[in-house]
């Protein structure tokens, strides 16, 4: 805690205060911009607008330095993120930024550590259900969003103790009963067909052939994340009928290892995939396009995923494919396609967390499962597409 006051600087007319948290030394003053309502147009001695607000930089720089049990909420919350900026991915850390915008800093913001509660954590999630910040209407966040707010309080809370400011360990975060699943869109069976038939899309009021069909095709077959596929070199990722899914690219253009533990993972290409692969590399062929990524852009590094999105979106309007508005609703459409395939396969193909089912926990890969999945995802858009 400060013990000194800010101190009045005749030669500079101003109020200033030197503090000093873990061997730095840092000077703080007042300014206009600080008491706008000052009537002077210098400060004076007499002013105590300009020794407050020197003071109050004063605090709370002395209070982002020093970690403790009486550190507020909002104050870790933001040196949580800076560490996350330095080791986590931009989409990860982004969303936990927004979460605490939203959600977290406007029920315990200004909270000391040692006054937490359980009924404070479990107001987030229930506040945060009630009234989402952001949402049109009276639209209540869905259940996934809210297990992932409560993941993000629980790796908070993680740190926090890391930082030896708590030993607080708090009990399950429940999510509300009546939070809704959100609904995943998928294509029919009609539109896969016009996707395996129709190679082409409309480009500045001109019918073309979609350079990005393939990629399209592609995601369908093997139920992969949008980043996954733009990830996929030609050499090293595909060996023979197998394909190895070992990075991610993200929206930033970041590479990562993938979104979980399972993500980095090897699995057989059904007979169907295998002709796309063909086709693709045919095509590369055709254009002249040389680049180590399976699915490149025009300038011949990988695709960026936007530029996949808006192609997407283009080709399901050109051919009027109304029900899937993103890439990533062909790797849904994938899962309920392999209906028939047990969940244990599905979840090494897709590369699920191991929470996807109890055989996920305990089972193990046997060196014929990806060959057995392989055949499931084959019968299954034979039915579909009749080849």
């Amino acid at each position: 805690m400060r013990k000194n006051e800010a101190r009045w600087e005749e030669s500079r007319k101003r109020w200033q205060i030197m503090v000093q948290a873990d061997g730095e030394r840092q000077s703080f003053s007042c300014a206009k911009k600080d008491y706008p309502t000052c009537y002077s147009s210098n400060c004076s001695e007499k002013c105590k607008k300009g020794k407050i607000s020197a003071e109050k930089k004063a605090d709370k720089w002395l209070e982002s330095r020093t970690i403790s049990e009486n550190t507020r909420a909002d104050i870790m919350y933001d040196k949580w993120i800076e560490k996350l900026k330095k080791s986590a991915g931009k989409d990860h850390w982004r969303q936990y930024e927004g979460f605490g915008k939203n959600h977290i800093k406007p029920v315990i913001g200004s909270k000391k550590i040692k006054n937490w509660t359980q009924n404070d954590f479990q107001d987030i999630i229930d506040t945060a259900y009630n009234n989402p910040k952001g949402k049109k209407g009276k639209e209540k966040l869905a259940k996934k969003s809210l297990i992932n707010i409560r993941a993000c309080l629980m790796s908070f809370i993680k740190y926090c103790r890391y930082e030896n400011a708590t030993k607080w360990h708090p009990e399950t975060l429940t999510i509300p009963s009546s939070a809704k699943r959100s609904v995943k869109t998928i294509l029919n069976i009609e539109d896969i067909r016009v996707l395996f038939t129709v190679s082409t899309t409309i480009w500045r009021g001109k019918r073309i052939e979609d350079k990005f069909i393939h990629a399209y095709r592609f995601e369908l077959l093997t139920g992969m994340r949008p980043g996954e596929l733009i990830g996929l070199h030609k050499d090293g990722d595909i060996n023979n009928d197998r394909v190895s899914i070992n990075r991610s690219i993200n929206i930033h253009g970041e590479i990562t290892e993938g979104k979980n533990d399972n993500a980095i993972r090897t699995y057989t290409l059904d007979r169907h995939a295998l002709r796309v692969l063909d086709d693709q590399m045919q095509m590369l062929v055709q254009l002249g396009w040389i680049s180590p990524y399976l699915f490149p852009g025009h300038n011949r590094d990988h695709i960026k995923e936007r530029t996949l999105y808006n192609s997407w979106k283009r080709y399901c309007a050109s051919n009027g494919i109304q029900n899937a508005t993103t890439p990533y609703e062909l790797r849904h459409t994938f899962v309920s396609v392999n209906t028939n395939m047990p969940d244990f396969l599905k979840r090494l193909v897709v590369g699920h967390s191991e929470n996807f089912d109890t055989h996920g926990v305990y089972g193990h890969e046997k060196s014929d499962d990806m060959d057995k999945a392989a055949e499931y995802i084959s019968e299954a858009f034979s039915n579909i597409l009749g080849w």
